[in-house]
């Protein structure tokens, strides 16, 4: 299932013309858009940041295609750094507090259904109203998509009053990559104003950047040793040792977490081969270490990506056994109304 373009959509930074890092110009700049490969091709072929093999990038003409044949040709992209970021509402009458959703997809297409809209659909169904996120990703790059997320809860939470929400009650959670997003957004970006040259703040951008409470599942805590750093860093930083280094710190969740922030709910499952569930204990321990509240949960199988637990066919393929991992909707939900509060 795809989403729904004629869903309404909210652009968080308005005019086009004034959206930071918006140039105009092709993406050809850095991507090999070669139309004619399959989506074996990319897998099999050409599967650049997926390889595990070693650490060498190799071709990346199979992520290329991708991103164009899923955010381009299908979604909300442009082949122009022009693309608008947006948030899609599903808002529950009488809900005073909300979830923005970040869906993952490893900074290059977004999981929009399964960590999106049916997400929120459940969020719903728990009285919980629920926007989700389209940001920018590849080509763009670091700090961009950052600076998406910051304001998508700015975005919130100045238009509280008229989505009926309480402007003390706004969560973001994230899944994978859009984890990563979530995490970043919340511990590194904080309230931080917006620095970008040539960028003129707007009345939006006086709104308090902070979530009140972050949902990280199956999130990508840290970007060491992963080769997404080329994917919102840009080649040229990950292959330079030094500099891949410096940028994978600049991001590790583990080190961002203060005293007074936000409550968090952990998530993932054992066999998770994506996002090494260890590390998810690593974070915890540093939200410990600072007296912020936090719950984790690690299931025993479900495997990485499970989203909101509606099994979907993928091709010849079984669909996943969530068995397991279908518990997390509800624990989410009653972590997030003992948080907000009755």
């Amino acid at each position: 299932m795809r989403l729904d373009k004629n869903l309404k959509h909210l652009p968080i930074w308005g005019d086009g013309a004034r959206i930071p890092g918006n140039t105009g110009a092709s993406k050809s700049d850095v991507m090999n858009i070669d139309k004619s490969l399959s989506m074996e091709d990319v897998f099999s072929t050409y599967p650049g940041i997926w390889d595990k093999s070693g650490p060498e990038l190799g071709d990346l003409r199979g992520n290329d295609f991708l991103v164009w044949d899923e955010e381009m040709r299908r979604g909300y992209a442009s082949e122009t750094y022009s693309d608008v970021p947006l948030l899609i509402p599903f808002l529950t009458e009488g809900s005073d507090r909300c979830v923005i959703l970040c869906p993952g997809g490893a900074y290059l297409t977004k999981s929009m259904e399964s960590e999106g809209q049916e997400v929120a659909e459940f969020l719903n169904r728990a009285g919980i109203s629920a926007f989700v996120l389209w940001y920018r990703s590849y080509p763009y790059r670091a700090p961009l998509m950052y600076l998406d997320a910051q304001r998508a809860v700015r975005y919130v939470r100045f238009h509280a009053a008229e989505f009926g929400l309480n402007p003390n009650k706004i969560a973001i959670a994230g899944f994978s990559a859009g984890g990563n997003l979530a995490g970043v957004e919340a511990l590194c970006f904080r309230n931080e104003p917006v620095d970008w040259p040539g960028y003129v703040p707007d009345e939006v951008d006086a709104a308090d950047g902070n979530p009140n409470a972050l949902g990280l599942i199956y999130p990508a805590v840290s970007m060491h040793g992963d080769k997404i750093v080329a994917v919102i860093a840009g080649r040229d930083v990950y292959e330079n040792a030094e500099k891949r280094e410096a940028f994978a710190d600049k991001y590790d969740l583990r080190t961002h977490v203060r005293k007074g922030d936000a409550p968090a709910f952990l998530c993932a499952a054992i066999d998770d081969d994506v996002v090494p569930p260890p590390i998810l204990v690593e974070l915890q321990q540093a939200y410990m270490a600072q007296g912020v509240p936090s719950e984790l949960h690690l299931f025993p199988y479900g495997g990485h990506g499970f989203g909101a637990c509606i099994p979907h066919q993928m091709g010849p393929f079984a669909p996943p056994d969530y068995s397991a991992v279908k518990q997390w909707p509800g624990l989410f939900c009653n972590w997030l109304n003992g948080v907000f509060g009755k």
